[in-house]
């Protein structure tokens, strides 16, 4: 452990050239020798200079410490328990450090994330989307950043539907940023994990977000863009999911709203494929759509697809309801809630009105 956190500690190489030292000595423990450093490969004089001091040791010595006292999971890029989808990315992280109990290799893992300043409008996408996803498959991962906007909305909409979550930091475990989000990182605990590739006392610095975007990209199968500007973060990750040959998806929307742009210009570019439901993701990523439905949900026809479900149970029976009234009760946008009533239409479980009205059929 001691030579594995200290390889991850030298200042001045980059996750690749972490890899190539690696592959070159064969462990991180013959990183560390003198006698391989006579022979080594080419290596800047001030890497060699801090391997030798043995700072870089020194400092890894405290890691564990804190890493002890904390309860701290600690994966190396070897270990088998190293997420194998991150393990795939050439710029993967030497080391992990995790607190809670995700298992970071399960079957579905899904990437939402969105400007820090999301609107009402993307708020619901992301609530629904979740919300849809927990009814088909319970055991996905949703990953995200913990950041305001989109990312806290994803992990509380997870936590709310019983989904389990990951928070990937731009900081070390010491802390959490921002302090504002500390009471969902604490619930995510218990249903979920926060991982970052930093040691103890690493501050949040801008550059640090970007450099930990990669790893919410590497995590996924898939990445789902839900609001941006037409620069963020947010674009940053899909084009790293892309790089790594992740699905990239977008929520559309008016060309007028400032943070539809980025995810316009993703399905423009062709980097983000135009996704309006989980079914869309679903159905694209050739998932099984078999629902698995909790026990206490009560419903008439548990062979509904999600978002059916949803608008049908927003129908009280002997009530007329208008397409939006039934929009706002399922917290839907029209279009997608006028498309669900002409599909429950056709299949004979409710009445179209006069008036654009709607009602369950007795």
């Amino acid at each position: 452990m001691r030579f594995k956190i200290g390889l991850s500690l030298l200042s001045g190489l980059d996750p690749v050239k972490m890899h190539l030292l690696l592959d070159y000595y064969g462990t991180a423990e013959a990183v560390f020798s003198e006698k391989n450093l006579d022979q080594t490969i080419d290596l800047n004089p001030k890497i060699k200079e801090k391997i030798l001091d043995g700072s870089a040791l020194k400092k890894a010595d405290e890691e564990i410490d804190f890493i002890d006292k904390n309860r701290i999971q600690v994966r190396f890029i070897e270990d088998a328990d190293y997420p194998k989808r991150l393990h795939e990315c050439p710029d993967a992280p030497i080391i992990l450090y995790s607190k809670g109990g995700s298992d970071l290799n399960t079957k579905k893992i899904i990437a939402i994330v969105g400007t820090r300043r999301c609107t009402s409008y993307g708020r619901d996408l992301t609530e629904n989307l979740v919300y849809d996803l927990a009814q088909a498959f319970p055991e996905i991962i949703i990953v995200s950043g913990l950041a305001y906007g989109i990312d806290i909305c994803a992990h509380r909409a997870a936590l709310k539907n019983s989904l389990n979550t990951v928070a990937v930091l731009a900081h070390g475990l010491n802390e959490i940023y921002p302090p504002a989000h500390r009471k969902t990182a604490i619930e995510m605990l218990s249903n979920g994990s926060l991982i970052t590739e930093l040691p103890s006392g690493t501050p949040s610095e801008p550059w640090r977000f970007v450099q930990r975007n990669r790893i919410v990209a590497g995590l996924c199968d898939a990445c789902v863009v839900v609001e941006s500007a037409s620069k963020g973060g947010s674009l940053i990750t899909a084009q790293m999911a892309s790089d790594y040959g992740r699905e990239v998806f977008a929520f559309p929307g008016r060309p007028i709203d400032l943070f539809s742009k980025g995810c316009n210009l993703l399905i423009k570019k062709q980097l983000g494929i135009l996704v309006e439901s989980a079914d869309d993701i679903i159905r694209e990523m050739n998932w099984e759509t078999t629902l698995h439905k909790k026990a206490h949900q009560e419903t008439l026809f548990p062979e509904l697809q999600p978002s059916l479900q949803k608008i049908y149970d927003a129908m009280e029976q002997g009530e007329n309801f208008s397409s939006d009234q039934l929009a706002n009760r399922a917290h839907t946008n029209i279009g997608e809630t006028l498309s669900i009533l002409m599909q429950l239409e056709m299949a004979g479980l409710i009445h179209a009105l006069p008036g654009g009205f709607y009602c369950k059929k007795s």
